[in-house]
C-alpha cells in the first residue's frame, strides 16, 4: 500500500514538470496571453502531488498509532 502510494506521488510529481515543460514551451512559441492558461494543469498536479504526500503522512502516522497501542 505504503509503495503505491509513494508511486503515486512521484506519478504526480512527474506530471507536474511534464506540464510545466509544455507549459513554458507554449507561452515561448504563442505568448504569455495565450500560453497562460496552459499553467492550470501543473498547478492542479502540484494540488495533487501535496495532497497525496499529506494523506499517506496520516496514513502512515496513524499505522504507527496503531501498531504502538497493540490493537
Amino acid at each position: 500500500m505504503f509503495r503505491l502510494a509513494r508511486l503515486m506521488e512521484h506519478f504526480w510529481l512527474a506530471l507536474a514538470i511534464a506540464t510545466l515543460a509544455a507549459a513554458i514551451w507554449v507561452i515561448a512559441v504563442d505568448g504569455f496571453e495565450k500560453g497562460s492558461q496552459w499553467l492550470f494543469f501543473p498547478a492542479i498536479a502540484l494540488i495533487m502531488f501535496f495532497f497525496r504526500r499529506f494523506a499517506r503522512g496520516r496514513i502512515e502516522a496513524m499505522e504507527k498509532h496503531k501498531a504502538g497501542k497493540g490493537d
